[in-house]
């Protein structure tokens, strides 16, 4: 009776210990599994990383200094001493242009053969220059309140060339034509950090009278309007 329980729980343990062999086994092969997937990942950054430079250039957006390097003069540093409002003579200063909302001449040739809706459209997807020839354009298309209001917006935001559009508007040939503000807003511009606009300021030709009020009225412009901004003087070498 003993020996026939003996060899009962002999068997027993034989049995149990061939399960836990299989158990292990089975472990032991997902293993590798669990593994390999655990590295695909890097192994898809290898790839990617694989990619030619030349591709890998292309799908990145242009960084800042490539974007502000449009504004350069064409003929090298400092050689334009002379150049209009739109044309660095440095990178300081190109990084200047590009962070105050200003065009390039060769951007503002375009954005000015845009219909309102375009403009629009270039606007609310963040293009600052274009923020400033839809409110210019809308203020001289009969909608002149709703225009100044969007260039005045984009002013208080920090965009010096608007101070440009609001001139422009001003200084135009309609019912709301007032040379004193169009002159204000040049020198309000130059007041914030802008020198370049003292040449357009001098290029309109105004009499010593309208120059003495058209300083008052920018004095008074950046008091209630501008609320004493911190001026951003313009880079000039």
């Amino acid at each position: 009776m003993h020996v026939t329980k003996l060899l009962s729980l002999a068997a027993l343990c034989l049995a149990l210990a061939a399960c836990a062999d299989k158990d292990q086994a089975a472990q032991t092969d997902k293993a590798p599994t669990s593994a390999q997937a655990a590295a695909s990942p890097a192994t898809a950054d290898g790839n990617a990383a694989a990619l030619p430079p030349a591709q890998a250039a292309n799908s990145r957006p242009p960084s800042v200094s490539q974007q502000a390097r449009r504004y350069l003069c064409p003929q090298g540093p400092n050689a334009c001493p002379a150049g209009g409002p739109l044309i660095a003579n440095s990178d300081a200063e190109a990084q200047w242009l590009l962070r105050h909302g200003y065009p390039t001449e060769h951007e503002l040739a375009r954005l000015e053969t845009l219909t309102l809706d375009q403009l629009k459209a270039e606007s609310q997807a963040g293009n600052q220059p274009a923020t400033v020839i839809y409110g210019k354009k809308t203020a001289l298309a009969g909608r002149f309140y709703q225009g100044i209001g969007i260039l005045r917006r984009a002013a208080v935001a920090g965009n010096l060339y608007a101070y440009y559009g609001l001139s422009d508007v001003y200084v135009s040939d309609t019912a709301n034509k007032n040379l004193v503000d169009s002159l204000a807003y040049l020198r309000l511009a130059y007041l914030l950090g802008d020198a370049k606009a003292s040449a357009v300021i001098a290029s309109r030709g105004l009499s010593s009278v309208e120059n003495v009020v058209a300083d008052e009225r920018a004095a008074s412009l950046h008091k209630t309007f501008s609320k004493y901004q911190r001026p951003s003087p313009r880079p000039l070498e």
